[in-house]
């Protein structure tokens, strides 16, 4: 079991350290090279948009709500993490009298450790397919021509769009109160 665990803190420790790419992306922390972009929650940029009756929607607005949402929807990986913990881990409870009485041994360990290593692999795929590094990458290119990339296309629906919408509305209310 120390051995799991120690295994565990290890390549929680380095995963800072995979993340980091040969080439440094552009600092997240500063405006991308569009000086129309605003910043928006925990430093993710919208890029600027101009409507016009010959554009289409505002797909980079849609592509930063849909990186948003899938980003927070990683917390639901914690699910299986408890999951599997539970199965590879001792369980301890607690009587009415406040007395603790320990398992005297975990519920399946093997399957347990299959699902945690699963979760963790499962984690670092979503987290690296929607990182930031990845959506500046996609509006530079999208903003120069080159088409969105398939797998994103294919994940963006009418509400993020209306997300988008939303965004650059209430932007804009700001804006236009900050110049009063």
């Amino acid at each position: 079991m120390r051995l799991l665990l120690c295994l565990l803190a290890a390549l929680g420790l380095s995963l800072p350290l995979a993340a980091q790419s040969t080439t440094p992306p552009p600092p997240l922390g500063a405006a991308p090279t569009d000086a129309g972009a605003v910043l928006v929650l925990n430093n993710w940029y919208l890029p600027r948009y101009q409507a016009s009756a010959t554009s289409g929607a505002d797909t980079t607005g849609a592509l930063l709500s849909l990186f948003r949402k899938r980003r927070y929807a990683g917390i639901l990986y914690a699910v299986p993490l408890i999951a599997g913990m539970s199965l590879t881990f001792r369980l301890s409870s607690t009587d009415q009298n406040g007395r603790q009485q320990v398992a005297d041994k975990a519920i399946s360990p093997p399957l347990g450790i299959a699902v945690l290593a699963g979760t963790v692999v499962g984690f670092i795929v979503h987290a690296s397919k929607f990182n930031k590094s990845h959506l500046v990458a996609v509006d530079r290119a999208y903003a120069a021509g080159t088409p969105i990339p398939a797998r994103y296309r294919r994940l963006l629906r009418e509400r993020h769009f209306a997300e988008a919408a939303l965004l650059r509305e209430a932007i804009a209310q700001q804006q236009a109160r900050e110049q009063r």
